[in-house]
């Protein structure tokens, strides 16, 4: 028997609005760090169907990049 938790592990999303706020930014700076791919940027994930792009960030790599930008 092993000891390991079976569970998958979840990973959570979040749009581009809601890493605005995180970083308390507007909408235009994360799309403007988008197209520029500062160092560390995180990845971007398509969650759209069809022509409609939906870029989705996973939160732990935003959490980690606004932590390495910190200035404490």
């Amino acid at each position: 028997m092993s000891n390991r938790d079976s569970s998958p592990v979840r990973l959570q999303f979040i749009t581009v609005e809601e890493f605005a706020e995180m970083a308390r930014v507007s909408r235009r700076t994360i799309d403007r760090y988008r197209h520029t791919r500062p160092d560390g940027f995180p990845h971007e994930y398509d969650i759209g169907r069809g022509k409609i792009a939906r870029p989705r960030f996973k939160l732990d790599e935003v959490q980690n990049w606004l932590n390495s930008r910190a200035l404490w």
